[in-house]
């Protein structure tokens, strides 16, 4: 088997101006440059799921969903772990990205996710990795411990306008990526031996 893991990066903000594919970019980048990792970045921007779930998208076959949720639908299939990266909104998360979580709920499921958030204030989007830490795991999806926040992120640009806390926070992401990769490994193995018992 195998020791590379399938892990989706996925970019939880899709309003006009936002910063998230920047650290989105960084981590996947770090990931490919870890070596237990093959990445797949997934914008929700591009993912063009429909505005309103319909019932034939959440609880129909996979054979009747419509195009763009089947598409995505696949992609978090594939993966065996995820990071997500996400700004915080009004003490929250985005809407793109709670509207991305609730069409699915097999393709979740026994797999571990990591958070990356940014903010305006001290915490660094840390509001919005709490939420997520309250809303994965009624979809039986586990957060890991480790996590890495930029607060006040604008407040960090050289004259280039590049980012200067991406590289002092390599240690930290090696650390999320080391136990993110230990877990989803043990979810693997597990999933493979056994089907998760039925939730309802």
């Amino acid at each position: 088997m195998s020791d590379k893991l399938r892990l989706g990066v996925i970019i939880g903000s899709t309003r006009e101006g936002r910063w998230a594919p920047a650290p989105a970019n960084w981590i996947a980048g770090v990931a490919r440059g870890h070596g237990g990792f093959d990445v797949d970045v997934i914008d929700l921007l591009d993912a063009d799921l429909p505005q309103h779930l319909a019932e034939h998208d959440m609880w129909s076959t996979d054979a009747d969903r419509s195009a763009p949720v089947a598409a995505l639908a696949e992609r978090l299939d594939r993966a065996d772990a995820f990071v997500v990266v996400s700004g915080e909104y009004n003490m929250s998360i985005p809407a793109s990205l709670k509207h991305a979580i609730d069409y699915y709920m097999n393709e979740w499921a026994a797999k571990p996710v990591a958070m990356i958030t940014y903010g305006g204030k001290l915490s660094g989007g840390q509001n919005a990795a709490q939420h997520l830490r309250q809303i994965f795991p009624e979809l039986r999806t586990l957060t890991i411990r480790n996590s890495i926040s930029f607060p006040r992120f604008y407040q960090h640009f050289d004259e280039r306008g590049e980012f200067t806390k991406f590289e002092e926070n390599e240690p930290a992401a090696k650390t999320l990526l080391d136990e993110l990769h230990w877990w989803g490994r043990a979810l693997a193995n597990a999933r493979a031996a056994s089907p998760m018992p039925s939730p309802f």
